[in-house]
């Protein structure tokens, strides 16, 4: 048991040679020599006072004196029934201190019970508890100490430390080098709690700190009752309390130099002065008393017996050195604080190019959402956005102004959706760079700016295309005669995909200046360019070719063509040859003003079914693709036309045709036709009686057959069919 030096009310040091206290035989009759005692105390109150003339005598003094001894005389008796039960099973040391508001502040109680005590190998657990500055602190340990040789010991431990009254815990490891009148021990620290509201400063959380330290402990063989101590401590944090509450640091480190003298082996006396790595000190003395009950007081008393108390053998069940108080560290709640990010919520995933908390990158008009975390336990008096660089947040990035009383307030509740604006093109890379913060200001005037978030802008990507504005059928082959006069009106449109979902920005004719190009519909893969000439008479005389009527002007243009054949079309950006449109293809068919064309039921074959409306197509009947000569001159196809190259010449014009039957449209159902069976090329189409059968010649049919599609037919010129179509003539 250990008391401090310095005087404390409720302290009574025991008198080392009173028979009362450390008698090896028991008193017969304790109750009688309490009283007894209590009396002789009474004596000894009233004759100090005489000896002074009764000048300090009143019934609150001598109250207060036999209070005191009372309280000495049963905390002493408590501690040693504590340690005689104990005792005997491991080793104790005992610190009962009773203040008169009956706290036991500065108490404390060590208990080291040996499990195994071999001849070389200790296993051990150490348990402590402790009050101190208000703080009810337990300790648990368990360590192993095995003896390498005669003269070296060493030894592992490891701890869980528990705040009672606060609730924090921590956690060691420990090792231990011991000789003979030498002990060197370290401990490392390691919380295991979180962050918890400080009892010690208003606003402020609290938790074990992370640290360590080294304790090295040396004694003098020649003059073993002579020790000193070394310890050095570092802890980690941004204010931890080493030298207290009141001197709160930053990584505090300290070193302590202590002396100590045992004259016997039941009494201590030492003393230490501690310095820290800043300013601050501390000195400190103590007298702790070891006291073994069941062990002869004549050799508790032995100054002789200090020697082996030294040595291995003697030392074996010592205490672990180490910190058994629990270092805080502390931190500053603030009370007013403020986190700004960004988050794609619902933003369409062809938006999102780079997704950061802190940074967004996104192609213009797309839509992003800023978010804002505020703690505060004050409402939100005023509020602002902050862009650097001097930009309207509300204008450029589409932001609502900030207002307490709509959209801003404490907690995790703000959100508010930004517009990436408009692309710029410069040379300054931070051209399409917008760092915003937002700053507000509590009803008790206290200001807060945000973390800065970056919105990063990219040039929109164009989707375009490409339509020939005058033929309602411009999703298909577009017929017209190589001429000369026969046009074709070309317009390109393009649209950013931005917006929330996905929504597209219309360009302006100003942003689409176009090339057009011409290629062989053949030509797949476009290795051979067609060039659309200026005008007519840069074109071949004999061959002729593409011309351009109208210039390209803002994504528009006429084309016509001296040059029969079936061309793809499309066009691209000036600055972007690599992005094109969808192409459109034109048949520029020689001859096709002498030629017209025909589908008729072969049961009814003299009615063109292409030049009527609303025709149903019949099972189980054959239609045929007729191809005539335009003998009236009438520009349609009927029964009087002449189906061969000449009267003289029978060669029938369709052989020089290659074409392909197609089911046009949607049916009612809404399912989309498509090209016939390839085996229905070049032949007459017979429509299936079942609709079971409709796969037979339209693989995508469904349960519904082919009924309800406009049947048409895509068809081309051969090239000895267009050499033999110029020569023709009316006989």
């Amino acid at each position: 048991m250990s008391f401090p030096v310095c005087a404390q009310e409720g302290f009574v040091l025991p008198t080392l040679g009173s028979q009362d206290v450390f008698s090896d035989k028991a008193p017969a009759n304790n109750t009688e020599n309490d009283s007894q005692s209590i009396g002789k105390k009474s004596e000894q109150i009233l004759t100090n006072e005489a000896q002074q003339g009764f000048q300090n005598l009143s019934v609150e003094g001598t109250k207060s004196q036999l209070y005191q001894y009372g309280k000495g005389t049963a905390t002493q008796a408590a501690q040693s029934h504590i340690e005689g039960l104990l005792s005997p099973y491991g080793h104790v040391k005992t610190t009962l201190n009773v203040g008169d508001d009956g706290s036991l502040d500065g108490s404390s109680l060590d208990y080291l019970i040996p499990w195994y005590a071999g001849e070389s190998t200790l296993i051990f657990n150490q348990f402590s508890a402790h009050s101190k500055e208000g703080r009810n602190i337990a300790n648990m340990g368990a360590g192993v100490r095995y003896n390498v040789n005669k003269d070296w010991m060493l030894g592992v431990n490891a701890f869980y430390d528990y705040d009672i009254s606060r609730g924090h815990r921590r956690g060691s490891i420990g090792s231990e080098v011991w000789t003979n009148f030498l002990k060197l021990s370290g401990n490392y620290y390691i919380p295991l709690s979180q962050w918890k509201t400080s009892k010690d400063f208003d606003n402020y959380e609290e938790r074990p700190a992370k640290g360590w330290d080294v304790r090295l402990q040396t004694y003098l063989p020649a003059y073993p009752q002579l020790g000193s101590s070394l310890v050095y401590e570092q802890y980690y944090g941004d204010q931890v309390a080493l030298f207290g509450t009141d001197n709160l640091e930053e990584d505090p480190s300290s070193v302590t130099l202590g002396v100590d003298y045992t004259p016997v082996p039941l009494v201590t006396i030492g003393a230490g002065y501690k310095q820290g790595n800043s300013d601050e000190s501390e000195l400190t003395a103590n007298i702790s008393v070891d006291y073994h009950i069941g062990t002869p007081l004549s050799k508790q008393l032995d100054a002789s017996a200090v020697s082996d108390m030294r040595t291995l053998a003697g030392s074996r069940m010592d205490f672990v050195d180490r910190n058994n108080d629990i270092v805080l560290e502390y931190r500053e709640v603030k009370d007013l604080d403020i986190d700004v990010y960004l988050k794609p919520t619902n933003t369409a995933p062809q938006c999102i190019l780079a997704d950061d908390p802190d940074q967004a990158q996104a192609y213009e008009g797309c839509h992003w959402t800023l978010n804002a975390d505020i703690k505060s336990h004050r409402k939100i008096a005023s509020a602002r956005w902050v862009p650097v660089g001097g930009y309207s947040a509300e204008n450029t990035l589409g932001l609502p102004a900030l207002s307490p009383k709509s959209n801003i307030s404490t907690g995790n509740n703000n959100h508010w959706t930004l517009t990436f604006p408009a692309w710029v093109s410069s040379k300054d890379p931070h051209a399409n760079e917008y760092d915003l913060a937002v700053t507000f200001s509590d009803d008790k005037g206290d200001s807060k700016q945000s973390n800065i978030v970056k919105i990063k802008v990219s040039e929109a990507p164009v989707s375009y295309q490409l339509a020939i504005t005058n033929d309602p059928q411009s999703d298909k082959a577009v017929k017209r005669n190589a001429n000369g006069k026969d046009t074709v009106d070309l317009e390109a449109s393009g649209a950013k995909v931005s917006g929330l979902q996905g929504e597209t920005t219309a360009l302006t004719g100003e942003n689409l200046n176009m090339n057009f190009h011409a290629y062989a519909v053949s030509d797949k893969n476009h290795e051979h360019e067609i060039k659309i000439h200026a005008s007519k008479e840069d074109c071949d005389k004999n061959t002729g070719g593409l011309y351009y009527v109208n210039a390209p002007d803002k994504g528009k243009s006429t084309i016509a063509s001296t040059l029969p054949g079936i061309f793809s079309l499309i066009a691209t950006p000036e600055n972007n040859e690599n992005q094109q449109t969808n192409p459109v293809v034109v048949d520029f068919n020689a001859g096709n003003k002498e030629i017209v064309t025909a589908i008729v039921d072969k049961q009814n074959p003299d009615v063109n079914l292409t030049a009527t409306k609303g025709n149903l197509l019949l099972l189980g009947h054959e239609y045929e693709f007729r191809v005539a000569y335009d003998s009236n001159k009438n520009g349609q196809w009927d029964a009087t036309d002449r189906e061969t190259i000449s009267d003289t010449d029978k060669t029938p014009i369709i052989s020089l045709v290659n074409y392909k039957w197609l089911f046009d449209g949607m049916n009612p159902q809404g399912e989309k036709g498509g090209y016939a069976a390839s085996n229905t090329d070049n032949q007459n189409l017979v429509i299936p009686q079942t609709n079971a059968q409709a796969t037979a010649v339209l693989a995508s049919a469904g349960k519904s057959g082919v009924q309800g599609f406009e049947l048409r037919v895509d068809f081309e010129l051969s090239d000895a069919g267009s050499k033999l179509l110029k020569s023709l003539s009316a006989n």
